[in-house]
């Protein structure tokens, strides 16, 4: 907005001086281009010094077209900014730095593919087949018996109940454990049942009895996991103590006492080949 008022006052001082001096062929000024010009070179002086020496993008069509079949690439680690990322409509491609102005180009353009998304198998829908009730307290733990005829549930009712697979129905009910049941492990080799519970013990359960033969004591809290070797008579418990402890299952001695975690000990697990015993704890271990 100040710039005409400017420019006017310019032109009629200079018409005034011409006017004066009364020379033949004086030249003349067109003010305004001469003002545009000197304000176009300086904003792009002041703004855009960094890019005013790039190519304009009609070169770039031409340099592009030219080396289409021959292409350049030119070294990010010896001047980031001349890199260039070419844009394809069928996806993105990389540039991939070279080692210098004559890198080879072969290559150097690599075509970036889409994540492949696994497409899940359908299968018919899952129905709810029976509901079983029966316990008085949150169910904590439940285990098939491997001829799968029966399974059991531990629960904090203090007690373990046997129902019948196919059918549901309750078969038998063990008492014995004075706090809440965490785990249960049934034997595959032996007719026993192993509970561990929030009152420190660990108890084995002889199914044609239905009676407690043995007890295991050593953890000093609540014990939160057993399971079972599936080649040699040991069992495997861990606990709110922050260890796991494996006992011989016909001695009751207990044989090791793995220690390392810093927090309660959730869960355990055995396998046959090394590792033997993997454990899981709220220490995010």
């Amino acid at each position: 907005h100040i710039v005409r008022p400017l420019q006017r006052a310019e032109n009629k001082c200079m018409n005034r001086v011409l006017g004066h001096i009364h020379v033949d062929n004086a030249p003349t000024f067109d003010l305004q281009k001469d003002l545009a010009t000197f304000f176009t070179s300086n904003k792009i002086s002041s703004e855009y010094w960094s890019v005013k020496d790039l190519a304009r993008p009609k070169e770039l069509q031409a340099v592009g077209s030219t080396t289409a079949s021959k292409s350049k690439v030119v070294d990010e680690r010896a001047d980031p900014s001349q890199a260039v990322v070419e844009y394809r409509p069928g996806g993105a491609v990389a540039v991939k730095p070279g080692s210098g102005a004559g890198a080879n180009a072969k290559g150097a353009l690599v075509p970036r593919k889409a994540p492949e998304i696994p497409k899940p198998k359908w299968h018919p829908p899952w129905k709810l087949m029976r509901v079983i009730s029966g316990h008085l307290g949150w169910v904590r733990c439940i285990a098939v018996d491997p001829s799968n005829q029966w399974f059991a549930t531990g629960s904090v009712d203090r007690l373990i109940k046997i129902w019948e697979l196919g059918s549901g129905k309750l078969k038998l009910s063990l008492t014995g454990h004075i706090s809440a049941i965490r785990g249960i492990a049934i034997s595959d080799r032996h007719p026993y049942l192993f509970s561990a519970g929030e009152d420190k013990t660990v108890k084995c359960w002889d199914l044609e009895q239905n009676k407690v033969i043995r007890h295991y004591h050593g953890h000093l809290s609540a014990v939160y996991g057993v399971t079972l070797h599936p080649s040699l008579d040991l069992v495997v418990t861990c606990g709110r103590d922050s260890t796991a402890r494996v006992w011989d299952m016909r001695t009751k001695a207990c044989v090791h006492t793995l220690a390392g975690h810093t927090d309660t000990v959730s869960s355990v697990a055995c396998r046959a080949m090394d590792p033997q015993v993997i454990t899981a704890s709220h220490d995010s271990t």
